[in-house]
């Protein structure tokens, strides 16, 4: 009786768990992507969410410096925001982001991306 107490305590306690990371949004894709190399720097990256969330932090940075974008804090929920970038260079750059999903739950993350016009095999 126990043990079968104890393995139905388990699998209660993976479901909620599972339902709890379940609930959180997350980044689906971002153009560029994530450790991908581009020819051309971009006018602008896009954030494509798993569902509509507020974006509430968008920094880019390179080389440990934050890159002003002009960025202010969205009060409507989408699934897909665009940031227009400043003149970037050849290099690496990082984007730290933070959602606060339909849960209000804040959730945050950060990609890469390398800009090289000389890259023979860049990927886009």
């Amino acid at each position: 009786m126990i043990k079968t107490m104890s393995k139905s305590l388990a699998v209660l306690a993976l479901m909620l768990v599972s339902s709890l990371a379940l609930a959180h949004t997350g980044l689906k894709e971002s153009t560029p992507a994530d450790g991908t190399t581009v020819k051309m720097p971009p006018a602008a990256i896009d954030l494509v969410f798993t569902a509509d969330v507020r974006l509430i932090k968008f920094e880019l940075s390179s080389n440990e410096q934050v890159l002003e974008t002009g960025f202010k804090p969205v009060a409507d929920t989408m699934t897909r925001f665009s940031v227009a970038t400043p003149s970037l260079t050849a290099g690496s750059y990082t984007v730290n982001w933070a959602v606060i999903g339909a849960d209000g739950h804040t959730v945050t993350n950060s990609f890469s991306f390398s800009v090289d016009p000389a890259a023979v095999a860049a990927s886009q």
